[in-house]
């Protein structure tokens, strides 16, 4: 008796733990697009738009809370779609869902895709911090080596591996003296600053078919796929384009989305987070016009990678393209995906999936 009610209120308060965390997460998001729409105040939905949206997802056994995103989306790509994927849909039901929560704080740590993607193309790591401990090569060493190994280096990149997102303390740093000791003192300060758990990286050589978009950035491909039983398919592709002199391509750092086809080919027009639309990236080239190289290994490489992590169905992948015209794994997030940007460039997110997958994310354990 003891046993059965002991299990019977663990399972409880488990239960209404992921519902607390479920219903937290649904209001961040809330709160997120309530500010974008009082920052930026886009056009409002008119009134069939509104209810078209909210009976749609009546009709899928899910309550719309509010319309914002949908006029968010709207108001950057001028299209209404009743099946765009609001954020907090997607973060509170159907990304728990599909992607089990236990597995991320392991198998989410950066340090550990060498590991799980061992036998695909990475950037070469130089030192890696985890929980604090310093490592070269797969072997144990200390702070002062990790500092010596670095001197060798003329730059390198070093980001965090937990907790990352949107490209912040993602940093390109450049060995500048010639006196070791005033070098040494800036990377001890540089360690103490990331505290643990990141990574330092040979800085990625991209294609020059990629370089001429934004030479300051290395421009990536963030790529969705989906995993059932058929297989892998890609829900979306888009390639970021970073800002003039900035050091990453994140949209939400003033880079460009643009949408790609599925020949490799990208789409006509690009986005900023400021609402702008572009037909030519700031270098001038015209993005109707552009064809990424190799695009089809790109696709093949994610088809690869994702049944390595099965306990993730929805993943988002960025991949690069390297000096030899080559798909570059950079690394890969299934915890807040950012979505938003995908319906910009490509439209409702699921696309030929969405019934399915609302299904999945609405069916009892």
């Amino acid at each position: 008796m003891y046993h059965k009610i002991k299990n019977k209120l663990a399972s409880t308060i488990l239960n209404c733990q992921k519902e607390l965390v479920r219903f937290n997460t649904g209001m961040n998001s809330r709160k997120e697009i309530n500010d974008i729409v009082h920052t930026y105040n886009p056009p409002k939905l008119n009134y069939s738009e509104i209810k078209s949206a909210k009976q749609y997802y009546k009709s899928k056994g899910l309550k719309l809370k509010n319309t914002n995103w949908h006029r968010y989306i709207k108001s950057r790509n001028g299209k209404f779609h009743n099946d765009y994927i609001p954020d907090d849909i997607f973060r509170s039901i159907i990304d728990p869902k599909l992607n089990q929560k236990k597995q991320w704080p392991a198998l989410l740590d950066k340090n550990l895709t060498y590991t799980l993607f061992s036998g695909f193309n990475q950037p070469k790591h130089i030192v890696q911090n985890i929980n604090g401990f310093f490592y070269i090569n797969g072997k144990l060493e200390n702070v002062e080596m990790a500092i010596a190994v670095c001197l060798e280096k003329k730059s390198f990149l070093i980001k965090p591996t937990i907790d990352t997102g949107k490209g912040r303390m993602v940093k390109v740093y450049n060995i500048n003296s010639k006196d070791k000791d005033v070098e040494s003192l800036k990377l001890s300060k540089l360690f103490k600053a990331y505290k643990k758990d990141f990574i330092l990286q040979e800085v990625v050589e991209q294609s020059d078919v990629l370089k001429i978009l934004n030479s300051s950035s290395l421009n990536t491909l963030r790529i969705m796929s989906y995993m059932n039983d058929n297989g892998v398919h890609i829900i979306s592709a888009v390639l970021r384009i970073g800002s003039p002199d900035s050091e990453v391509d994140n949209y939400s750092a003033g880079g460009i989305v643009c949408g790609v086809n599925e020949n490799g080919q990208l789409k006509s027009n690009g986005y900023s987070s400021n609402g702008e639309v572009f037909s030519q990236t700031p270098s001038g080239i015209t993005l109707g016009d552009y064809q990424l190289p190799n695009y089809h290994k790109v696709l093949n490489m994610i088809k690869d990678m994702h049944p390595i992590v099965p306990y993730f169905k929805i993943v988002s992948w960025d991949i690069g393209i390297d000096k030899n015209d080559e798909p570059i794994f950079i690394e890969y997030n299934t915890y807040n995906q950012s979505i938003y940007f995908h319906q910009i460039v490509n439209g409702p997110l699921l696309g030929e999936f969405t019934d399915e997958i609302l299904e999945l994310a609405l069916k009892r354990a």
